[in-house]
């Protein structure tokens, strides 16, 4: 857990002088903010571009694809 506290900016005297309830609460809120920080930008990006081409170089049809389809486990309100 101590190098997962560093990462998200936890100095290592916060570290050490903070309950375990408090860092795992501290690395709960940052992963938590990092998800949503991405699914804002996946609605930024459905936004200015609506899609996903899914194609290869095999395909002669290729697919488009909503983001919101794509990541559909993230949107599931």
């Amino acid at each position: 857990m101590e190098p997962l506290a560093y990462y998200f900016n936890l100095t290592p005297n916060e570290f050490w002088n903070a309950t375990y309830r408090q860092v795992n609460t501290y690395i709960q809120a940052q992963i938590i903010k990092i998800l949503d920080d991405f699914k804002r930008n996946i609605q930024l990006d459905e936004a200015v571009t609506n899609k996903l081409i899914r194609a290869d170089s095999m395909s002669k049809k290729p697919k488009v694809i909503p983001l919101r389809e794509t990541f559909k486990n993230l949107f599931k309100n």
